[in-house]
């Protein structure tokens, strides 16, 4: 999947490696195909509607078992591109070559099988993939077995006869020489063509047909050479092997001409394979997460109801624990708010996922959701600097990212900043987020800005969003349990999205979250002590 709409630092904080394996491609086909995929851009809004809603159709037409059988075929169907190719410019396919294309051809008839009874699926096969299919049948052994079949030409089985016939004519001439010299020599010789002959058993002369290999002290290696008639069978024997090699290779050429004549349909078949493949994973991917095709819109903006963050809800549900769904509703650029912990960094991702998701096409994790396709999704936060080997500090990272979106100048931006200039003096961090957003609502974006900061919203004269926090305070575990602490919190925490007044601020509830995660009381009180003051 192609992501030009995101930097490297936004598609790994917003899971493009995780969306990518959940829909990729199981055969060759689909994996070019998959490759080539770019996300819709704006003008492009039909387009992914309908993509979406086909995704989504066949996600509840095609039941769980069928779906996985057909990505079971499509899996183990071979790659005959270059086959095909070679083909074409006119090369003789080898057997091993001639068995992919006939295993190609029973998975498209296997696939057409499985979803002929679907009215949303056509076809893959033709009549060009049929006439292969039957012009290799002759040569099928078994599941994955191949062999030039006397069924594929008469001149073949003819040609086959008659080698059949030299090669026991020269047996015979080869068995008759050396009983013959067994008899003379007095010994069996067993049909050798190599024996040994002791020195004190020889005889007087060696018989005739019997040549001297190597000698020794005590014996002789012998070989048995051939006589008249058995190097006339021999001749007659090579000449029956060329013209049975020749009738092969007949059959293989009349076989590679009819894949030459049909390669453009089999290239065809190929393709739609591929884009099967494709639009299976996709539509597997929609059933297994439950997700919904968005309205796609031309104004910009993203909303939803019960939106998630996929990689982390997955990794909650394997935990054993459950992600809470969101509601969100952007169409300018707002600020939001919470208590640490409260879920604001997986608010902005589930905006940026299900936007992520939308452009290419795909249904949205979310009960139901509204977006405009972006040019770019960006994702501004903490983090130090790798290319540079870590030389700048975070706020200055934060700064020169800040400065790579402004300048990529992106017609339509979402964009997702999360606790920027966090780690500067409040007053100017206030200061930079107030001028942030400013330039955001100047270039039409859409997006959240997540601080802790007080004043951004009335500053900025921005829309105020809260996580609405704690509803109350969780007992600590008996025990120092970090993963019952975390759990303890999650049940108090109310992770819901709500506007808010401009200068109204959630609290942080940092103490009672530091008590909570293991901090000793002595240092908690002090705390609470000098919060007080």
């Amino acid at each position: 999947m192609k992501t030009a709409m995101l930097d490297a630092a936004s598609a790994a904080a917003l899971g493009t490696d995780w969306l990518e394996a959940a829909v990729a491609p199981v055969s060759p086909y689909g994996e070019r195909l998959f490759a080539r995929r770019a996300p819709f851009v704006p003008g492009r809004e039909a387009e992914a509607q309908e993509s979406a809603e086909r995704v989504a159709a066949v996600a509840q037409q095609l039941d769980p078992e069928r779906l996985d059988a057909v990505r079971g075929v499509l899996a183990a169907s071979p790659d005959v591109a270059s086959v095909v190719a070679r083909a074409s410019l006119g090369e003789t396919l080898d057997d091993p070559s001639l068995l992919e294309l006939l295993r190609f051809c029973e998975a498209i008839e296997r696939v057409d099988a499985l979803l002929a009874a679907e009215a949303i699926f056509g076809p893959i096969g033709s009549e060009a993939v049929g006439a292969l299919a039957g012009a290799l049948a002759p040569g099928k052994r078994g599941p994955r077995g191949f062999y030039l079949a006397e069924g594929f030409d008469p001149a073949l089985g003819q040609a086959r006869g008659a080698l059949a016939a030299a090669q026991a004519e020269l047996e015979s001439a080869r068995g008759r020489q050396a009983e013959r010299i067994s008899a003379e020599l007095g010994r069996d010789l067993a049909g050798a063509d190599e024996f040994i002959l002791m020195r004190a058993d020889m005889p007087a002369a060696l018989p005739a047909g019997v040549r001297v290999v190597r000698e020794a002290a005590t014996y002789l290696l012998c070989a048995l050479e051939l006589g008249e008639k058995s190097i006339a069978a021999l001749e007659r024997r090579e000449s029956a092997l060329a013209r049975a090699g020749a009738a092969e290779e007949s059959v293989r050429e009349r076989l590679s001409a009819l894949v030459r004549t049909h390669a453009a349909q089999l290239d065809a078949a190929a393709a739609a394979l591929g884009e099967l493949d494709v639009l299976l994973s996709a539509a597997r991917f929609a059933r297994t997460y439950q997700c919904a095709p968005a309205q796609i819109v031309s104004d910009v903006g993203l909303a939803f109801q019960g939106g998630r963050f996929l990689p982390l809800a997955v990794a909650l549900e394997a935990d054993g624990r459950a992600f809470t769904p969101l509601d969100v509703a952007l169409h300018d650029a707002v600020v939001l708010t919470g208590p640490n912990m409260g879920g604001k960094s997986v608010c902005l991702q589930t905006c940026g996922f299900v936007a992520l998701c939308a452009s290419y096409g795909l249904p949205v994790p979310a009960a139901s959701a509204q977006t405009a396709l972006f040019d770019e999704i960006a994702w501004l936060g903490m983090g130090r600097d790798a290319e540079l080997g870590g030389l700048l500090s975070s706020f200055a990272r934060e700064v020169v990212r800040m400065q790579e979106i402004f300048e990529r100048n992106a017609p339509r931006l979402l964009i997702l900043v999360d606790e920027f200039a966090r780690t500067t003096t409040p007053h100017e961090g206030t200061a930079l987020c107030i001028a942030l957003l400013e330039r955001l609502r100047e270039r039409n974006a859409c997006g959240l800005l997540a601080t802790h900061l007080g004043g951004v919203a009335s500053g900025a004269g921005a829309r105020h969003f809260a996580v609405r926090g704690l509803r109350g305070i969780a007992a600590r575990p008996p025990a120092a349990d970090l993963r019952a602490a975390l759990a303890a919190l999650a049940g108090e925490m109310d992770y819901t999205v709500a506007e808010v007044g401009a200068d109204e601020l959630s609290g942080g509830d940092a103490i009672a979250l530091a008590a909570l995660l293991g901090a000793d009381g002595r240092f908690v009180n002090a705390a609470y002590r000098a919060l007080s003051q």
